[in-house]
């Protein structure tokens, strides 16, 4: 038994009192309007999440696969190149094939464990269009502005794959403002949820005006049409439905009052974590919360074991004490055959980070007393 008096988790959404009532008195709501879809829920979520991002627009989907796809799309870029980091999800790669474009799967840096100005820099040539840029974990590079230059120079189009990210920020720019576009999750185990969905954010008013066309199956109503038969239905776009519901929006509404307060929570766990593991010499520990002006959304804590220690071992030696455990990704994206074509070289510190690496629970109604046990329990299969 992990001793801890309560079932441990990997990974688990947060849904308050506050929440459940959210969702009972919105959902009578609806039923009362019949307004399922594209409501006031909608927009306001879509309000609230750009005001929190800093930037002008936001708009809600299905899912953060589909805010990705539909950005990608509402780019107009066709049958170009897109720098992407192999240690990623694999819709960060697929919406890339999907929207029309060529991913340039690239290995990852050791240090931010994602892309640094430095990789894009040597993958960069005459066809390519843009940089999916992902805040793993829910951690945004230092090296933001220098790829932010970078792509400014080389007329790239800069994407946040922020979907580990609500919350995280680095010198007071959140996640989803440091970019062209930001595209964030909402599945129910990320930052915040709204039960499953995605939003995009971005300062482009073309490009905010067509992916809300996009998530609408490509259509938008002709002024003057909406009479008798004639529903006056432009479809500028071969697309899908990929609308967010009202009820979903309803809890997005809800969880995202308290979005500091989880990322706070998610935080203090992070640091017990760090301080609890830092003096072990055969475990590398992240400590990016450390800065005041680098905040952390800790989606995960991934630590990395050393080759003296055999992580599949340690997995099996948590578990066997009722701690989950887990991989971020794997196997990584070169990793997964139907990307085969999109290959390069070879990556070297990817198949060697992502064989010894390993993902911590963390959630935000985990104690400090269960982070306790997880440490004290690694320390024992060390030292055994």
């Amino acid at each position: 038994m992990n001793n801890t008096g309560t079932k441990l988790y990997r990974a688990k959404p947060f849904i308050p009192q506050e929440d459940k009532e959210a969702i009972l008195s919105g959902w009578k709501d609806i039923l009362d309007t019949n307004m399922f879809i594209q409501g006031k829920n909608v927009v306001k979520l879509e309000t609230i999440v750009a005001e929190y991002c800093g930037v002008k627009h936001a708009i809600a989907t299905s899912s953060g696969g589909t805010a990705l796809e539909v950005a990608l799309m509402a780019t107009g870029i066709k049958n170009k190149k897109i720098i992407v980091c192999t240690q990623t999800f694999v819709a960060s790669v697929s919406t890339i094939i999907r929207s029309g474009n060529i991913p340039v799967i690239v290995d990852m840096d050791e240090k931010s464990q994602g892309l640094t100005a430095n990789i894009i820099n040597k993958h960069i040539a005459s066809d390519t269009a843009g940089v999916i840029l992902v805040h793993m974990a829910g951690h945004i590079t230092s090296d933001y502005k220098e790829i932010q230059e970078l792509c400014k120079q080389n007329d790239l189009l800069l994407i946040e794959d922020a979907a580990h990210a609500m919350g995280a920020s680095i010198e007071n720019n959140k996640a989803g403002s440091i970019s062209d576009i930001g595209c964030f999750s909402f599945f129910p185990t990320k930052i915040i949820t709204t039960g499953e969905g995605g939003i995009i954010t971005t300062n482009n008013d073309e490009i905010a005006k067509q992916a809300r066309i996009i998530r609408s199956h490509g259509c938008s109503r002709i002024e003057g049409k909406i009479t008798g038969l004639d529903y006056g239905i432009n479809c500028s776009y071969i697309s899908n439905n990929f609308r967010m519901q009202e009820i979903s929006a309803v809890l997005g509404v809800s969880q995202m009052k308290r979005v500091d307060e989880f990322v706070n929570k998610r935080n203090i766990l992070a640091d017990r974590y760090f301080n609890n593991l830092k003096h072990i010499n055969q475990l590398t520990c992240p400590n990016e919360h450390l800065s005041q002006s680098h905040i952390h959304s800790w989606w995960q804590y991934m630590i990395i074991v050393d080759k003296s220690i055999n992580r599949t071992e340690l997995a099996e030696f948590l578990l066997q004490k009722e701690i989950p455990t887990a991989n971020a990704y794997w196997p990584a994206c070169h990793k997964q055959l139907i990307f085969k074509e999109y290959l390069i070289n070879k990556y070297p510190i990817a198949d060697d980070i992502l064989n010894r690496h390993l993902a911590l629970p963390m959630y935000v109604e985990m104690t400090l007393e269960q982070v306790d046990i997880v440490c004290n329990t690694i320390k024992d299969f060390i030292v055994k």
